[in-house]
């Protein structure tokens, strides 16, 4: 007894039964190379064995004949993909009454080289067995399934892709009801499908559920059980069918617990020309349902209201029961909102992504859960801060984001690049409070910045330089210190030293006290700034004196234009820092941005009035050898333009810089650091500390917030100043750090 036990077991083994359903279809890559696509369909509780690795898929000709010279001998060996699986499951544990179903389908891809033939080739798999369960076909334990796909020679001559047949129907449906599947397929080239009911095929044994190589077609249909037929494959009425044209299954499912195999073709033609047939089967699984609870909903949402106002409607259905419970769960910007009334308003105080968890229960206590994710979108912008500090002298733009089919207008106007744009630059002297008013077709707000400004000195010894082009060619150089004032030197209170290095145009030479100073483009100078000061009862002597000593070290490298100071032009391209800096009046004709994603991009010449510059006034040289008003490039030149603009003997030279600082709403993640008046240089913490070997970090308020740069990232967002020393010589920068 216990050997006739074991030789049972090992016999059910071999003889598992698991295949539910497959299909096989292409894709033509040209070349004669076409990507083959087939999936195959298991019982994951009536059976597991693993799916094959590889499969093995047949090619032969109209005629049956394997064809050798094609893949390996006639036979393509498609590796089984783990990432290509998916399960789908359902228990009987509410509202079905019946075994549980469980599907496992996994997608074998591959490439085949298939040169033409005449009558085109047929692409099969077989395996064995199919579910010992099905009641409409004989001996389902024993029989094995086929899949294939016919390639016409008119589709092989075309480059002819299969239409993609579309999702497999439920793994079941309920019993004592209509049947509706919707199969149409989707074909590239829109050639026409006809949608026919077709026999199951088999194939394979149990004695070789997988042969080495499938047999040769043509291949015989499955047996229908007594009571069924192609025409009346599962009973009820009516019968099971097929839409030729629409694809639409329809049928009724008699009120008994039953699986059935069923299968459609769909032929593909051309201007009456089949080019391709494609054959499909797949189980129909008939449950008795008490409860099959589907939840589903819809949304308003109410911009004008704020916060915003998102109202979830439930449109959930049971066709056999009632829904009595709702849980709503929306998670928003951290947050988690919760209700369980039918439908509920929940008001959101930002604009982002609203996850919405909607999860409903019937009277037997069956469940369903679905989820949608809205953007929702309020019309007020996003501001910098209710309260923002900044430095005399420096900019913001107020707006983080904004909705740029909404109005704005701010006030009052004083220090704002503009009133009536979504985003200004404000630049007050003094604090001050701005209104924004914003408003679309619906409704309107009002919302409130305030911009303190403060005097942000480090270093009250510090020193800076300017530089101005003269019309004799000279360079005029002031020394400003640390409040940005010209330097008025005064013996034994503050004194200038200036030492000229020699150049071709002179000898090395000293200048005491004096500023501004005259020099020559390229000439290399040093500049030493020491102011005394005395403690209160000491004598005013060079003996008693503290002395703040400061030290700049530069070169001229200043670009002047000769004796034409009033010849003065702007480079930009359309919605750049430059663009949006001088408001320029750019025509939408050449609107194309260095700024945006594009490929090209269009930098124009405009003048300092905004108007883009006349050709016909000027001699205009670009670099690219164009001589209009602009010039249009491609993305990767975009710091190579160069221009030179002439009227008589006045000649200005300009190079084309990318800055779309404005435009992308962001600072450069690496930061940008800008020294006290100076021109704006990029550098990364990690060359400042490569450069410097003593730095302090300090708020807008001047209180040490840091003693080292490799501080930086602990500190919140905001902007700061960094102080360098290095001897005597002391630089400031500013850091934005995000």
């Amino acid at each position: 007894m216990i050997l006739i036990l074991i030789f049972l077991g090992i016999s059910d083994h071999l003889r598992a039964t698991h295949i539910i359903g497959g299909d096989i279809s292409y894709r033509c890559l040209g070349n004669n190379q076409y990507e083959i696509t087939m999936t195959v369909r298991r019982d994951c509780i009536n059976g597991q064995p693993p799916f094959d690795d590889p499969a093995y898929l047949g090619v032969f000709d109209s005629k049956g004949i394997r064809q050798i010279n094609v893949a390996n001998n006639g036979r393509l060996d498609m590796l089984y993909r783990a990432d290509d699986t998916l399960n789908e499951v359902a228990f009987k544990n509410c509202g079905i009454v019946g075994g549980d179903v469980c599907v496992h389908t996994t997608t074998y891809k591959d490439t085949l080289e298939l040169p033409f033939l005449a009558g085109g080739y047929i692409l099969a798999y077989q395996r064995c067995c199919r579910n010992k369960t099905i009641l409409n076909i004989v001996d389902p334990e024993n029989t094995g399934a086929t899949y294939t796909a016919h390639i016409t020679e008119s589709a092989l001559l075309s480059c002819n892709s299969s239409p993609v047949l579309s999702p497999y129907p439920p793994i079941y449906i309920c019993g004592n009801q209509p049947i509706e599947f919707h199969l149409a397929a989707k074909d590239a080239e829109g050639d026409s499908l006809v949608y026919a009911l077709c026999n199951p095929n088999s194939g394979a044994t149990p004695q070789k559920p997988r042969d080495t190589f499938p047999s040769k077609p043509p291949y015989d249909p499955v047996l229908f059980s007594q009571n069924y037929t192609l025409n009346d494959m599962i009973g009820g009425s009516p019968a099971l069918h097929i839409d030729s044209k629409t694809g639409i299954m329809r049928g009724f499912a008699v009120p008994i617990i039953a699986q059935y195999l069923v299968a459609y073709c769909v032929e593909e033609y051309r201007n009456g020309k089949l080019l391709s047939v494609l054959r499909r089967d797949f189980q129909i699984n008939v449950r008795l349902c008490n409860s099959v609870p589907e939840a589903a909903f819809k949304y308003s949402i109410n911009t004008c209201k704020n916060p915003v106002e998102l109202q979830l409607i439930d449109e959930s259905t049971d066709q056999f029961s009632t829904i009595d419970f709702w849980q709503w769960t929306v998670f928003f910007n951290a947050n988690q909102l919760q209700s369980n009334t039918k439908n509920p308003i929940f008001s959101l105080p930002d604009s982002g992504i609203a996850k919405v968890r909607l999860v409903i229960h019937s009277k037997e206590s069956c469940y369903d859960t679905i989820f949608k994710s809205i953007k929702i979108q309020t019309i007020k912008p996003e501001l910098i801060a209710q309260n923002h500090l900044i430095c005399r002298g420096d900019s913001i733009e107020l707006i983080k984001s904004f909705n740029p089919a909404i109005n704005y207008t701010w006030s009052p106007s004083n220090g704002l690049s503009c009133v009536t744009c979504p985003n200004p630059k404000a630049s007050p002297n003094q604090s001050t409070k701005y209104f924004v008013h914003y408003e679309d077709a619906l409704c309107e707000h009002t919302d409130t910045i305030d911009v303190n400004v403060t005097n942000c000195t480090l270093d009250s010894c510090g020193i800076t330089t300017i530089q101005k082009c003269l019309p004799n060619g000279m360079v005029e150089v002031t020394a400003l210190n640390a409040f940005k004032q010209i330097i008025q030197p005064k013996n034994r209170n503050h004194e200038l030293f200036w030492q000229i290095t020699a150049s071709a145009n002179h000898p090395e030479y000293t200048i005491i006290n004096q500023n501004p100073i005259l020099l020559f483009k390229k000439d290399v100078y040093s500049l030493t700034s020491k102011i005394y000061s005395w403690k209160s009862g000491l004598p005013k002597t060079i003996e008693f004196a503290d002395i703040c000593k400061r030290s700049v070290y530069d070169t001229l490298d200043i670009e002047c234009s000769g004796p034409c100071e009033e010849l003065e032009f702007i480079l930009s391209s359309c919605e750049d820092d430059y663009d949006v800096e001088h408001q320029l009046v750019y025509p939408d004709i050449i609107c194309q941005s260095v700024c945006s994603s594009s490929c090209m991009f269009i930098v124009g010449l405009f003048e300092t009035n905004g108007q883009l510059i006349d050709p016909s006034q000027y001699q205009i040289r670009w670099s690219t050898g164009s001589s209009g008003a602009y010039v249009m490039m491609m993305g990767t030149y975009f710091n190579t333009l160069t221009v030179e603009v002439r009227k008589g003997d006045c000649i200005w030279r300009g190079r084309y810089w990318k800055s779309c600082h404005q435009y992308k709403k962001a600072w450069n993640p690496e930061g940008e650091l800008q020294l006290n008046s100076g021109p704006l240089e990029n550098y990364t913490p990690q060359q400042l500390i490569q450069q410097e070997t003593k730095a302090s970090i300090y708020d807008l308020q001047g209180h040490l917030v840091a003693k080292s740069l490799n501080q930086l990232e602990h500190l919140a967002s905001g902007v700061y100043f960094i102080r360098t020393e290095q001897q005597e010589n002391i630089k400031i920068y500013k850091f934005f750090k995000q």
